[in-house]
């Protein structure tokens, strides 16, 4: 995938990519994987669909404008890593003159609406979105709630109580 993508990716994603199974963080941010193994939307068909609108014409462009889409060959810009259940859109400002681990992370939390940057490495955004009530616009922890992980594959909680025991602060493990 990094030989296609024509750079390494950051060595914190990778860590979490190999340490949590295709899930999602407290049922809502999903990190993009490798391949499509028990997941939809691997990276990197992702990054060639994102390159594709961008390239077709001006207004996919500027879907993702002011940053562009990544290249090996156009230099500079964003490489999508996770997305979440209310259509924000997750990503690193990629850059091959800057160490990976230093990208910084660009979110949104819908196409069309204001990017927010973040000086903060992928595993800090994950955490700070699922447990940090003041993480605002993004948290998903306002009022704070017990953060979990969710496999892909586990029995789809079916009524608003199954959520609420899962994240209830006081479960016990």
């Amino acid at each position: 995938m990094e030989a296609e993508l024509g750079v390494a990716l950051p060595a914190d994603f990778k860590e979490l990519s190999r340490r949590f199974l295709p899930g999602a963080f407290s049922g809502f941010l999903s990190l993009l994987r490798p391949t499509g193994e028990h997941d939809e939307q691997p990276l990197l068909s992702m990054w060639s669909g994102s390159r594709q609108v961008a390239g077709r014409s001006e207004f996919g462009a500027q879907i993702f404008a002011p940053y562009g889409i990544y290249g090996p060959d156009t230099g500079p810009g964003l490489i999508q890593w996770g997305l979440d259940e209310t259509e924000g859109d997750h990503f690193w400002l990629a850059d091959r003159a800057v160490e990976p681990d230093r990208w910084p992370v660009v979110s949104r939390r819908e196409a069309g609406e204001p990017w927010h940057r973040f000086d903060m490495s992928t595993a800090e955004f994950v955490y700070r979105m699922i447990a940090d009530p003041e993480f605002k616009p993004f948290t998903i922890a306002d009022p704070a709630r017990r953060a979990f992980y969710y496999p892909y594959w586990a029995p789809y909680p079916i009524s608003p109580e199954d959520w609420e025991a899962l994240s209830d602060p006081n479960r016990r493990s």
